[in-house]
């Protein structure tokens, strides 16, 4: 049996400290040899993705920005995309720029950011911009909507619902940076993962999803098997079929060890 298996990366696959042990890569390049598809599913944007892909040892297959993009890295080809409305990019821009919080439009493989950057795949959106024209030429796959603010960024939420968008994912009231981000209504980490599933003929039946946050919820709705690391939150690990040990103590690893007992009969 041959298994589609979707990690997500930040507080399942990594550790705290951003490293992936020695022991979960040598089990990912097992699987990938054993012919099964192990497929980085994240919110970050596709280069970050790739990067830990390539350090993991996984398939050359990406599922980033929270599900819009499958992008096969080995044809260097789009499997699926989905975008943001070019109006409702606007209206995100224009209230983010009076209400002078940071936001980043995620477009093909770079960041375009207001107030300042962080990376060289980051470049900074002038003031003095033609957004119309900007949003005409670029297509956005997700924004990030960031500010110490924690009031703002409720705020902003509220105005992101009623023009009708989703929120995708959001961070916890205690971290200092407040943020959320915002995707195409229609998409998920599961509906990418029903999609790879088609083009990879892999029945969803034979899919495993594992993760820790909300967004990892509709990836174990739709997949055969679903499996929360213990550092989730509970309302996650309830949505879950199986509970492996937390991303510190290397539960992708753990529950992957058994999975490659079926592939191989391995003692």
């Amino acid at each position: 049996m041959k298994y589609l298996i979707a990690i997500d990366s930040d507080g399942t696959l990594r550790h705290d400290d951003g490293t992936i042990s020695d022991r979960t890569k040598i089990i990912i390049s097992k699987l990938v040899d054993l012919g099964n598809y192990v497929v980085i599913c994240t919110a970050r944007p596709r280069y970050h993705t790739k990067k830990v892909a390539d350090e993991s040892l996984a398939s050359k297959i990406l599922i980033s920005s929270n599900g819009t993009e499958i992008y096969d890295n080995d044809k260097k080809t789009l499997v699926f995309v989905t975008y943001i409305e070019k109006s409702n990019c606007i209206k995100l821009y224009n209230y983010a720029k009076v209400n002078d919080i940071r936001i980043i439009f995620v477009v093909d493989e770079t960041e375009y950011a207001t107030h300042f950057i962080r990376n060289d795949k980051q470049k900074l959106l002038s003031n003095e911009i033609d957004i119309d024209k900007f949003f005409e030429e670029n297509k956005v796959k997700q924004c990030m909507i960031l500010d110490n603010d924690k009031e703002k960024i409720e705020e902003f939420k509220k105005h992101t619902i009623e023009i009708g968008l989703k929120i995708n994912n959001f961070s916890n009231p205690y971290e200092k940076e407040q943020w959320f981000s915002v995707i195409n209504s229609n998409s998920s980490k599961g509906q990418a993962l029903l999609v790879l599933s088609k083009y990879l003929r892999i029945p969803i039946e034979n899919t495993i999803a594992i993760g820790n946050d909300y967004n990892d919820v509709p990836m174990f709705e739709v997949s055969g098997i679903s499996v929360a690391v213990d550092n989730a939150k509970e309302e996650i690990k309830k949505v879950a079929k199986i509970i492996t040990e937390s991303n510190n103590n290397d539960g992708v690893a753990i529950y992957l060890e058994k999975i490659i007992r079926e592939c191989t009969n391995f003692k």
